[in-house]
């Protein structure tokens, strides 16, 4: 699988010929962020993964879109986000499936999760999935969660500052993802990204 970091752009259009890690990383310093990346599914037996990753600072604010849209059969995409939001961040975030006609036993999953950070943190997520074959199996998933109280409790316990507890906290939310990719040059931007 070849991995494709996407960047420095606000708008992709791709049509994959083959098997592709698609690498968004969010601009951890960007007050006002945009970004929207189509993936167009024309050659059967070609499996995707989208996987947007962002730690978002105070008061950013996001647009976020994917599409995925499945022509022939036997394709896959798994579209992705691992978002850790601080005070008063903004993430809108749009995510269509669209399978046609044609596109027997095609696979296609949205997963968000979101780490809320701090307070007054907004997080909408909007998917839409468009089926017309019933062959297929297709899904999506949202979820937005705090970090655990029992948790922080604990490593403040064992004499860790509250901040430094939280960073320990986060990077293990972050490390689920980390450890789902196996494809070394996409873990080495990851942890660059990261780090």
């Amino acid at each position: 699988m070849q991995t494709v970091l996407l960047e420095n752009q606000e708008s992709f259009i791709l049509e994959p010929e083959q098997d592709t890690l698609y690498l968004v990383l969010l601009d951890k310093e960007a007050d006002l962020g945009k970004i929207k990346v189509d993936l167009s599914f024309n050659k059967s037996e070609v499996n995707c993964r989208l996987l947007f990753l962002g730690r978002l600072k105070s008061k950013s604010n996001w647009q976020i879109e994917s599409n995925s849209r499945h022509f022939v059969p036997k394709t896959s995409c798994l579209t992705e986000f691992y978002l850790s939001q601080a005070d008063e961040s903004r993430v809108d975030y749009f995510g269509q499936i669209y399978i046609g006609q044609k596109a027997s036993q095609t696979k296609s999953f949205l997963k968000e999760q979101s780490l809320v950070l701090g307070k007054a943190v907004f997080n909408r997520s909007r998917p839409i999935l468009e089926i017309f074959n019933n062959k297929v199996k297709a899904s999506h998933s949202a979820s937005s969660s705090r970090i655990s109280e029992t948790d922080l409790f604990y490593l403040m316990s064992r004499g860790f500052e509250k901040n430094e507890a939280e960073k320990i906290l986060e990077e293990a939310f972050f490390n689920k993802v980390f450890d789902s990719v196996k494809v070394e040059e996409a873990r080495e931007l990851i942890k660059g990204y990261l780090c």
